[in-house]
């Protein structure tokens, strides 16, 4: 294909501008034919499909057709690029560049098509577990999404640099040491998104939970990838690194099923042994008969000859997780038990000590009369 053949108006201009013209115009016409055939081809293969999927009532292949529309778009520059390769007669190393980004355009277009499907449908739960037989929580799917669009990204990188005639390996290996770098300047970082796929994975806690850590204690508010937020009781709101939740032990207390009552009723020492027998079977019969209480749990015994009480050890499991109706029972519950002590005549002790004297200075000595 000559211009001069048909564009006779070349022979009027420098000679100069002849050469640049007829230097940049196989190349304008392969970016005008690039161009057409772009806009004719996705016209001829989104047509078909867009009436195809207007049929359907379901909004998935939709959604899927437009995540299409751009991959399919940059797979036509890209056989396009090819295809004019074969139309004009260009150099050698015009040829090798324009199919090397061809082929390059081409693998783009497919991991572009891929990512554009992942998020159109992403990691669903019920999929998941039907296709893995593994069930990943709710909040873990953001972040499992993101890492899945970043790896396959990363892949779809280096197939390009690699038609691109990169080498590959050098630069995976240059770009390793950079990491090592980066890595250890934003390791906490690092560890804290770590911590956040450990906590939504194992699931000690969630938001609204009422937790106790060595360094902590109080509500849930927020998990969040870099960091959990919790307010104290206090009303105080601290925020805590992941990691340190991870590698910490956690009393999670929102989730006990029952809570155990504790106590020990001391007498004093002139609660004679019926009486003691009384009280504590009359306690024993209370604790087993009352709503909400383990009857299996019930211990009451008479464990201690202390120093000015005697110790009557009294345990149950309570079976109200909320600290509000368990303070409310443990409250019944004793002053059930101080009418019991009451009916039997029996006193509560209180620390105290009996002094006896054998004599004072000025006394008679024993035996003899006083004046």
């Amino acid at each position: 294909m000559n211009p001069n053949d048909w564009l006779p108006v070349l022979d009027s201009l420098p000679e100069f501008l002849q050469q640049v013209i007829l230097l940049l115009f196989p190349f304008v016409v392969a970016l005008l034919i690039i161009l057409l055939l772009r806009r004719l081809l996705t016209a001829i293969l989104l047509r078909p499909l867009r009436l195809l999927v207007a049929r359907t009532a379901s909004d998935a292949d939709d959604s899927l057709l437009e995540a299409s529309v751009s991959p399919i778009r940059l797979a036509v520059v890209g056989c396009s690029l090819i295809l004019v390769t074969y139309i004009f007669s260009f150099e050698a190393a015009v040829v090798d560049i324009a199919r090397t980004g061809g082929r390059a355009l081409l693998v783009a277009a497919v991991f572009f098509w891929v990512v554009n499907c992942f998020e159109v449908f992403s990691l669903q739960p019920e999929a998941f577990r039907r296709l893995t037989g593994w069930t990943i929580p709710e909040r873990l799917l953001p972040f499992l999404n993101t890492v899945v669009k970043w790896l396959i990204l990363a892949l779809g990188a280096i197939f390009v640099l690699q038609e691109l005639n990169f080498d590959v390996a050098a630069l995976i290996a240059s770009l390793g040491v950079v990491g090592i770098g980066i890595s250890l300047a934003s390791q906490d970082t690092v560890g804290n998104m770590f911590g956040f796929a450990a906590i939504v994975s194992d699931n000690p806690f969630k938001v609204g939970d009422f937790i106790k850590t060595p360094a902590v204690t109080g509500i849930v508010e927020t998990v969040g990838v870099r960091s959990t937020r919790i307010r104290q009781l206090d009303q105080a709101l601290l925020t805590v690194p992941n990691n340190l939740l991870t590698n910490a032990v956690v009393i999670n207390w929102s989730r006990m099923e029952k809570r155990r009552l504790d106590a020990t009723l001391s007498f004093t020492y002139s609660t004679s042994g019926e009486q003691m027998r009384a009280v504590i079977e009359a306690i024993r019969a209370l604790l087993q008969n009352t709503e909400d209480i383990d009857p299996e749990s019930v211990i009451v015994h008479f464990v201690d000859f202390s120093a000015s009480s005697l110790d009557v050890r009294v345990i149950c499991q309570v079976l109200l997780p909320d600290w509000r109706a368990f303070t409310a029972k443990k409250e019944a519950v004793f002053l059930d038990i101080m009418a019991i002590v009451a009916a039997q005549g029996v006193s509560f002790a209180f620390p105290s000590q009996s002094v006896y004297i054998e004599s004072a200075p000025g006394a008679p000595p024993s035996g003899a009369a006083a004046p």
